[in-house]
């Protein structure tokens, strides 16, 4: 699950979330703000859900995906976020299938 928060005419915070029921020792969140890198962007895990924050430019557009314990791939059918503030999300973000994130992973090395 996805949710934004306007924070202003420049910025937005995309809060991602998982069920906290994936048994994992890591997660990341890997896509295009942040180069693809699997490393970059660490998932925590709280009581109910594993949880990362990004704050990122309005108007960008950004895939992405979920990596496993450095080695399963996973993603989510595209859902419109839950959005504070206005009616339309500042920002896209695009679940992307699990070869593209390979590929893209794979491009970046």
């Amino acid at each position: 699950m996805i949710f934004q928060l306007l924070t202003g005419q420049k910025n937005v915070i995309v809060l991602f979330r998982l069920s906290s029921r994936i048994w994992a020792d890591a997660i990341h969140l890997v896509g295009d703000f942040n180069g693809w890198s699997t490393s970059a962007t660490p998932m925590r895990l709280g009581e109910q859900h594993w949880e990362a924050r990004l704050m990122l430019p309005v108007g960008g557009r950004y895939c992405y995906a979920y990596l496993v314990d450095g080695t399963d791939w996973r993603t989510e059918p595209y859902s419109w976020p839950q959005v504070v503030g206005t009616e339309r999300p500042p920002v896209i973000m695009l679940p992307i299938d699990i070869p593209q994130a390979r590929q893209r992973v794979a491009a970046r090395t």
